[in-house]
């Protein structure tokens, strides 16, 4: 009895997780990507050996994997939980951990990493010009979970609390779908496009 409900919080933390990663990673990452233009910045010099093109089928497919790294999340917060999610300040806890581990001191040299400054030959500007979308995302990430997952409210305040979570999980579950809606349409319609562009065609809307 006590494995099954240990499983069912599992299932249920694991499920708010990857929730809470892909609408803002998705949302971010579409917002940036117009502000930033993402598609001329990756054919810079130097960055376009490293990034793939913007119209690239992996980047389209990209936010299709990311309740994959989502479940990793939970996985990695899981054992945490208690020493993050139940603390004041409990989002700037998370999202401090995120920042130090995820981020600036990744094993790796990746981007906006202290070891991507040491060992990458990505100029310093490619460094600082991802910054506001991964410490955006990750702060949004990190509110809305600790948020979610809170502490439960006092008998008399239940049943609003639980109104309102279930107001908030249905608003981003509609989300969530619109989102990968809207990915499906642009992977299908890049190739749309692109058979137009190669037979002299004009490019006839889809919808």
């Amino acid at each position: 009895m006590l494995k099954t409900e240990t499983t069912r919080k599992l299932f249920l933390f694991a499920w708010k997780v990857i929730v809470t990663h892909t609408v803002s990673y998705f949302i971010f990452g579409l917002v940036m990507s117009y502000f930033f233009d993402y598609g001329k910045l990756f054919q810079q010099e130097i960055v376009r050996d490293y990034m793939r093109p913007i119209d690239s089928s992996y980047v389209l497919a990209g936010p299709f994997l990311q309740p994959i790294r989502g479940l990793l999340f939970a996985f990695g917060i899981w054992p945490l939980r208690n020493f993050i999610i139940e603390k004041k300040y409990s989002w700037l806890i998370l999202w401090n951990v995120i920042i130090m581990f995820g981020i600036l001191s990744t094993p790796a040299a990746a981007p906006c990493s202290v070891e991507g400054l040491l060992y990458s030959k990505l100029p310093i500007w490619y460094h600082l010009i991802g910054l506001p979308e991964i410490l955006l995302q990750t702060l949004t990430f990190s509110l809305v979970l600790t948020w979610w997952m809170g502490r439960k409210p006092k008998d008399v305040e239940v049943k609003e609390y639980n109104r309102k979570r279930r107001l908030f999980t249905f608003i981003s579950i509609t989300i969530m779908i619109a989102c990968f809606g809207y990915i499906g349409y642009a992977i299908w319609g890049y190739p749309y496009y692109s058979y137009c562009r190669c037979k002299g065609k004009p490019e006839r809307s889809i919808i």
